[in-house]
Parts: structure tokens; C-alpha cells; sequence
């Protein structure tokens, strides 16, 4: 595999995907420790995003081939790498082994505008959703990402901020998919601030674009 050599923008993205739907640690692997590194999403809402993006910035990034796998048992597609260099490169950056309860946006990657904005669009095409409510005869957007990490919680709200999007931030102690743990949730709604955060943070999950093309075709109903 290959280092990356600086902090771009992609390797800002990349991070993102990680903290939203990444997990890495060190485990016993025919009678040698190594590490493992996973990437998993829907199997259907996001198999695109991971063939048509994660996959090529993914390799280009380290020049690791992956096999993007359909894991029907558990509805998820992505992919796995044994890797020492790719797991400690990693760890480096400030992610942790294991579960991410206090995941973090490493510090590096917060030192300016476009490395933030890159590194919220990574978590949001992993682990945001865009809701269209029915309101008044119109759809009515919100965007939301989840975690179980108050600190990220915080960070992705001041990013928000720092973007000029109004975000509002809560938690609650029950979320299925977190497995009873506390979750902290980060909305945005209303018109103008979909418009912003598609125009600012610029997601690339095919998910996320065409709910937003549904949006825009109801609005010349």
C-alpha cells in the first residue's frame, strides 16, 4: 500500500466515511495479530456510492485493490483489508481501534474551511439521512446525522457554524441502531438551509442527490 503523502481534501473525505461507517482494530489472524480495517453501508441505498466513489478515492488514496462484497445476511455492502500500515496510518490520524464512542474529527483535519466541509459530506454520504415531510401541500427537508459521540456531536455542529447553517443538536438515551446508547442527533431543516448544505458541503452519495432532485421537481409542481 501507499502512504498518503499529504492532508487533501479526499484523504479529509475518506476520513469522514471512516468515522460514519468505519471500524478498525487488531485481531488474531492465522496465528499473527493484524489489522483489520471495514467499510459496510445499505445494501441498497448506498451500493453506488461505494462502487462509483469510495471504491476508486479509496485506491487511489493507499493503492489498495478492494472487492466491493453484497453481504445479504446482514443487508450491507463494502469491504474488509488486513492491513497493518493502513490500520497504524490511521491511528496516527487520531481515529480509535474498536467501537467509536468518542470518535473525533481529528484536530489536523480542522484547520481550515474546506477540510471541515470535506470531512462533514464523507460522515453525511455514510451516516446522514435526508427526511422530505409532507407540509402545506409541499415537501419539507431535513438532513440529520447521528452518532453516539457527544464530541463529534459538537464538532459537526460548529462546523455547521462555521458554514452559516443553522443546525440544531439533541440526544436521546434509546436508538436501535446504536444499541441502546445514548445518540446525539444534529438536524437541519427548512428550505434555505437545504439549498446551502447541498451548495456547501456538496454529499456525492446518489442517495442523497436524488432526494434532492425530488425535492427541486416538487417545487415546479
Amino acid at each position: 500500500m501507499q502512504i498518503p503523502s499529504n492532508i487533501s481534501l479526499e484523504l479529509a473525505e475518506e476520513v469522514g466515511w471512516h468515522i460514519g461507517d468505519g471500524s478498525m482494530n487488531f485481531y488474531k489472524n492465522r496465528g499473527k495479530i493484524k489489522g483489520f480495517y471495514q467499510l459496510r453501508g445499505h445494501i441498497e441505498d448506498d451500493k453506488e456510492h461505494y462502487e462509483k466513489r469510495i471504491k476508486p478515492l479509496f485506491e487511489k488514496l493507499f493503492g489498495i485493490r478492494l472487492n466491493i462484497r453484497e453481504m445479504p445476511s446482514t443487508r450491507v455492502v463494502g469491504f474488509q483489508v488486513w492491513n497493518n500500515e493502513l490500520v497504524n496510518f490511521k491511528k496516527r490520524l487520531g481515529l480509535p481501534l474498536g467501537f467509536k464512542y468518542k470518535v473525533e474529527i481529528p484536530k489536523i483535519f480542522l484547520t481550515n474551511f474546506d477540510l471541515k466541509t470535506a470531512v462533514v459530506r464523507g460522515i453525511f454520504d455514510t451516516d446522514g439521512g435526508i427526511y422530505l415531510q409532507k407540509k402545506n401541500g409541499k415537501l419539507y427537508p431535513r438532513m440529520y446525522i447521528t452518532t453516539i459521540s457527544s464530541e463529534l456531536s459538537k464538532q459537526i455542529l460548529n462546523i455547521f457554524g462555521d458554514i452559516g447553517i443553522r443546525a440544531t443538536r439533541y440526544s436521546q438515551l434509546y436508538n436501535k441502531k446504536f444499541n441502546r446508547k445514548r445518540s446525539y442527533i444534529i438536524t437541519i431543516r427548512g428550505v434555505e438551509m437545504f439549498h446551502k448544505f447541498i451548495k456547501e458541503v456538496s454529499p456525492k452519495n446518489p442517495k442523497h442527490l436524488e432526494k434532492y432532485q425530488k425535492f427541486l421537481d416538487s417545487q415546479n409542481l
